[in-house]
């Protein structure tokens, strides 16, 4: 039985649709679930602990750029405090932006300022956190990282925090993973 053109193209077609749908579930599966980043954030502010100067008052957490984290870390800040104190967010542009800040959220797309970060803020009280793995290892304090089965773990540069004269609990670091 010979199929016509019209049977072609409809096969064709439908073979096109069933092969985007299946990058469509591959992309959805890799979106970024920054509702998690933002509970991983929550409890590093938590579970680190600044000198007594920088430990009263508001607690400043900054984002490098835009990131879709922003809406989620509004969210928290809008709905938490850390042991009293409220949280402020603020969106930075330049690295000078994040003076003052305790938390320094650096979305991907801002990656290669986490060494220039890591220089100007040497010596203060700043928690550098990476969103792309592997900044730990550049000058983060910490960094996200996604396991083989797309499970959210984060790295510690434990030199980089002690530098910033921040202490970091054992019980986060016995989440983590130390790296050098």
């Amino acid at each position: 039985m010979r199929l016509t053109l019209h049977t072609k193209s409809l096969r064709a077609m439908i073979i096109v649709l069933v092969l985007l749908c299946g990058s469509v579930n591959k992309i959805k599966a890799q979106e970024t679930d920054y509702k998690a980043y933002t509970l991983f954030i929550y409890n590093f502010m938590k579970y680190v602990e600044w000198p007594e100067a920088q430990s009263k008052g508001d607690f400043i957490l900054a984002i490098m750029g835009n990131s879709p984290i922003e809406k989620e870390l509004q969210a928290l800040v809008a709905a938490k405090k850390l042991k009293g104190r409220n949280i402020i967010l603020r969106k930075c542009n330049t690295v000078e932006d994040t003076y003052g800040c305790h938390l320094v959220f650096v979305p991907d797309s801002k990656s290669a300022l986490v060494k220039t970060l890591k220089e100007q803020t040497k010596d203060k009280p700043v928690l550098i956190v990476g969103e792309r793995e592997g900044l730990a290892k550049k000058g983060a304090s910490l960094s996200f990282a996604t396991e083989d089965n797309d499970e959210l773990k984060f790295d510690i540069n434990k030199k980089e925090i002690e530098q910033h004269q921040l202490k970091i609990s054992s019980q986060l670091v016995s989440l983590g993973t130390l790296i050098n």
